[in-house]
C-alpha cells in the first residue's frame, strides 16, 4: 500500500517471542503435577483392580464381571487411591513438569520409560527388594501389575499434559 504521496510506509516491527519467563514455566510445571496427582491415582487404582481380577479369572475373563469390578473400583477404590498413589503419582509429575517446562516436550517412548520406572520405584519403595520380588512364588503376579498400574496412570496424565510445554531455556519461543 502507498500513501497520498506514493512512498511506502515504512515496515511494522516485527515482534519476537521472548523466552517464557520463569512464572510460566513455574506455573506449567505447577499444573503438570496437578494433573498427575488428581488423575492419575484413580486410573491407577483403575488399572490395579482390573489386572488383579484378569488374573484371578484366569482364562475364562468374563466381560460383564470385570464390568461390574471396574465400576466397584470407580466408586470405591479411585477415592481410596489418593492415599497410596498421590506420592508416586506426585513424583512422576514432577518429572514431567520440570522436563516439559524447562527442556521441551516428552515423547512417548520416555513417557513409557518413566512409568515403568515409577512401577519399579514403587516396589522398592513399599519395603520389598526387587530381586526376591522377581523370584517370588507365591505371588509371581506382584510386579507386573506393578508395573503395569503405575504405566497405565503415567500414559494417561501423558495423553492430556503431551502438548503442555515450553520452548527449552535460551531458545526464543
Amino acid at each position: 500500500m502507498t500513501d497520498a504521496s506514493g512512498a511506502m510506509p515504512p515496515p511494522l516491527p516485527v515482534a519476537i517471542p521472548a523466552e517464557p519467563t520463569p512464572g510460566k514455566r513455574l506455573r506449567c510445571l505447577f499444573a503438570i503435577v496437578m494433573v498427575f496427582v488428581v488423575i492419575g491415582p484413580p486410573v491407577g487404582a483403575l488399572a490395579f483392580m482390573l489386572s488383579i481380577a484378569v488374573i484371578g479369572m484366569g482364562a475364562k475373563v468374563d466381560l460383564i464381571g470385570l464390568s461390574w469390578i471396574g465400576l466397584f473400583a470407580l466408586i470405591y477404590a479411585a477415592p481410596l487411591s489418593y492415599f497410596i498413589g498421590a506420592g508416586p503419582a506426585a513424583a512422576g509429575g514432577l518429572v514431567f513438569g520440570v522436563r516439559q517446562a524447562f527442556f521441551g516436550p516428552v515423547n512417548w517412548p520416555v513417557a513409557a520409560l518413566i512409568g515403568v520406572g515409577l512401577g519399579i520405584g514403587f516396589l522398592v519403595m513399599s519395603g520389598h527388594s526387587l530381586p526376591a520380588m522377581l523370584t517370588d512364588t507365591e505371588q509371581p503376579e506382584h510386579v507386573p501389575v506393578m508395573v503395569v498400574t503405575c504405566l497405565a496412570a503415567t500414559m494417561a496424565c501423558w495423553a492430556i499434559v503431551r502438548g503442555w510445554h515450553l520452548p527449552p531455556r535460551g531458545v526464543k519461543g
